[in-house]
């Protein structure tokens, strides 16, 4: 008998160290890597997909019914059963402008405005403007940018814009952590802890509109649409509340106040954040 292999335990292949079970305890990885079968590679194929699962419904069902619930879990050290909010907002986000781009055919049909009167190719040549872009007079972009908007009937500019909107939140979500910051200075909170609410507030923002536009395609003109709009309005009104209630826990005339000021401030700043994308996606388009 081999007395040696009890006191020298394999190794991990990644990092080397010591192995005490399925996985190791330094990176994670699985003692088992060899995979010599196809039926071995759909096996773990099937535990990872099995197992993200399991984490998306855990993340999706209190992100829905628990405002603050999994910002409070996130920062109370309880992580591993949830989603990270990161990953979070950004696969809502994904979902929400797939789930509009197919609803809206890809044009964008569903949230397009029609002008009275359409622009032509004349029209974009008064376009004027003594901005500059790199140096450069802005005016002869504006115009170019115009006329490319004409002719594809707003479908390049709309596509230009959902495409720069995601961008530009990346921008607005630190924005509104840092005002947040400003009103929640007493007692002392971390940056990190309003951004990830805000990430998971958007994430559920995302979820919820995207959940409204199949019901509303589904209704298609019925007279339900409205009330779909007031409830939807009112639900998210309430969750952003609780959120901030339940993730500060103030006095609830203290969470209103600022709850207002913070609905202020996040039209003002959202207001601002489209202009300027819609300024950047005219100049930008090609």
């Amino acid at each position: 008998m081999d007395v040696g292999a009890d006191k020298h335990p394999p190794s991990c292949p990644n990092c080397g160290s010591p192995l005490a079970g399925r996985y190791c305890s330094s990176c994670g990885q699985r003692s088992d890597v060899h995979a010599h079968s196809v039926g071995h590679f759909f096996h773990e194929l099937f535990e990872a997909l099995t197992h993200a699962d399991s984490h998306v419904w855990a993340t999706l069902l209190p992100l829905l019914r628990r405002p603050g619930f999994l910002t409070r879990e996130y920062f109370a050290g309880r992580r591993a059963r949830y989603l990270p909010p990161l990953r979070v907002y950004l696969f809502m986000s994904v979902l929400f402008f797939l789930v509009s781009a197919l609803l809206g055919g890809g044009t964008g049909a569903h949230v397009g405005v029609q002008p009275d009167q359409k622009l032509s190719n004349d029209d974009c040549a008064h376009l004027q403007t003594n901005l500059k872009w790199g140096g450069q007079p802005l005016a002869p972009r504006l115009q170019a940018a115009c006329r490319n908007a004409i002719a594809g009937n707003g479908r390049n500019f709309g596509e230009n814009m959902a495409h720069n909107l995601g961008r530009g939140m990346f921008v607005f979500l630190p924005v509104m952590a840092a005002l947040m910051k400003l009103l929640y200075w007493r007692p002392r909170r971390y940056y990190l802890e309003h951004l990830v609410l805000l990430l998971h507030n958007h994430a559920c923002v995302f979820l919820l509109l995207s959940i409204f536009l199949v019901a509303s395609h589904l209704l298609g003109s019925s007279n339900w649409t409205g009330v779909l709009v007031l409830a939807l309005i009112w639900y998210l009104v309430r969750y952003l509340y609780r959120s901030m209630k339940v993730m500060y826990d103030q006095p609830g005339w203290q969470t209103f106040l600022k709850f207002g000021v913070l609905a202020c401030a996040y039209l003002l700043c959202g207001s601002v954040m489209v202009l300027v994308t819609a300024f950047l996606s005219a100049v930008t388009l090609k």
